[in-house]
């Protein structure tokens, strides 16, 4: 059944689907939203950075859903207030929900899709725990709601919202946060694993790559310091920890970074626990790194 706008006119319904038909799979009239929800909405679709809706985009869509009062004040906190004063007013959700439909409606997004899908992955995270979720067609739709952020990351199906509950470190987000939002498991993983080369060379200054970057900084055997040290190499347990990190780094290279830069995604088979796996075993390489230090 169809959520309908107006919560008295019927009327209307008929001649406009998007903002005053149908939206959601659920009765004709819905309750007011949870303060919670319509700020969640407001945040994610408010915010100043891209994905985020420009003013004009909310002035439109606020207008094609008939709320004429946006309150003074910066983007978020203006669209929250409009939004719920007009829930209050109409003692009713569907023009909250009007607007979102009207907002994710695919049409928007024919030429930047990777624009929709940050957007929906932000709102799903945020609104399935009041129970809601934005499907590819745009329109709410009720779900079971999540109690705790491990039961939400799971049920919002993304790829970042799980990462970062599972406290992956954030210099793997920055390299494949692209990756991430379109969903791309062969190169995400790819990314990912440049992540460390790259930063050991920023550490170190050198410029080679896999085996010989790491020998180069972790030392090559033979009674050489190394340039990066993890920790106070003193001990035999010391030295067998750090060149056991070396070796790691090493079969990170041959397992995770050469197989996808000399293959193409086609051919590739990602399992999303594997995935999952990786960006853990990255993150401790990171971790790792961060409370190293470099000898010269």
């Amino acid at each position: 059944m169809a959520i309908r706008l107006s919560c008295r006119r019927r009327s209307r319904i008929s001649r406009d689907r998007w903002g005053r038909g149908e939206i959601a799979v659920g009765t004709t009239r819905i309750d007011v939203f949870d303060i919670g929800f319509t700020k969640a909405v407001s945040e994610v679709l408010g915010r100043t950075d891209p994905p985020g809706l420009s003013n004009r985009e909310i002035n439109q869509l606020l207008d094609q859903v008939h709320i004429k009062e946006r309150p003074l004040g910066n983007k978020r906190d203006s669209l929250y207030a409009a939004l719920h004063n007009e829930q209050v007013r109409q003692k009713c959700g569907n023009a909250a929900a009007g607007f979102v439909a009207r907002a994710m409606h695919p049409s928007r997004y024919v030429s930047d899709h990777r624009r929709f899908t940050q957007l929906q992955d932000e709102l799903n995270e945020a609104l399935v725990h009041f129970g809601w979720s934005v499907r590819d067609d745009g329109r709410l739709e009720r779900r079971a709601a999540a109690s705790t952020l491990s039961e939400g990351a799971a049920l919002a199906g993304s790829l970042r919202s799980e990462l970062i509950r599972r406290s992956t470190h954030s210099e793997l987000m920055r390299y494949c946060n692209e990756e991430l939002v379109t969903r791309s498991l062969f190169h995400a993983t790819s990314e990912a694993a440049k992540s460390i080369p790259d930063r050991i060379r920023n550490l170190t200054g050198q410029l080679s790559d896999g085996e010989t970057l790491y020998a180069g900084a972790f030392g090559a055997g033979g009674g050489s310091i190394p340039t990066i040290l993890i920790n106070t190499y003193q001990s035999d347990s010391d030295i067998s920890e750090h060149k056991g990190f070396k070796n790691l780094l090493t079969g990170i290279h041959g397992h995770y970074r050469n197989p996808r830069a000399h293959s193409s995604r086609i051919d590739a088979t990602e399992n999303l626990a594997d995935f999952y796996d990786a960006f853990g075993l990255f993150s401790y390489v990171h971790r790792r790194l961060d409370g190293s230090r470099t000898t010269s």
